[in-house]
């Protein structure tokens, strides 16, 4: 009489094959959270090389609604031409090509999403000598109160720190 199915070595051996090969796929497959301090610490140091290279950065929130809280706006203060009719006109000399510094825009590839960033002051101004200004920047996501929202120091160096809630 013959027996048909697998025996429990069988089994067994394709059991722990299958979870060899979940164990190795699933943290690849994962979704991974990273902490809002950490996307800030790298958005901080990428507007401080920039400003290191020569170009002056400043960010500053873009309110949603009524709230104090928004998303950060990231700029740089660059070069403009003018159009040299009117400022010629307007200065009443002849200029060719004139230029202006202005903020712009700018794209940052380290910028941390979401609307629930607040600074203290409004504005983070970073200059070409490495400095910044020092602030108190707040993080709340949906539905967290201002009580629980999470808070950083940032220091004239650049570094950013998480306050402790007492």
């Amino acid at each position: 009489m013959r027996r048909y199915g697998f025996t429990l070595v069988e089994v067994l051996i394709v059991l722990v094959i299958t979870g060899m090969l979940a164990s190795v796929m699933l943290p690849r497959i994962s979704f991974y959270f990273e902490p809002p301090s950490a996307v800030l610490q790298r958005a901080i140091e990428e507007a401080s090389d920039l400003a290191l290279s020569g170009t002056p950065v400043r960010l500053s929130i873009k309110p949603e609604g009524q709230t104090k809280r928004g998303e950060i706006h990231p700029e740089a203060l660059k070069q403009r031409e003018v159009p040299a009719d009117s400022l010629s006109a307007f200065l009443g000399t002849n200029i060719n090509r004139p230029v202006v510094l202005e903020w712009q825009n700018i794209e940052m590839k380290n910028l941390p999403e979401g609307y629930g960033w607040r600074f203290n002051p409004e504005v983070i101004y970073f200059y070409s000598d490495g400095s910044c200004t020092p602030a108190r920047i707040s993080w709340a996501g949906r539905n967290v109160s201002e009580r629980e929202a999470e808070e950083y120091i940032l220091t004239v160096t650049g570094y950013c720190a998480k306050l402790e809630k007492k």
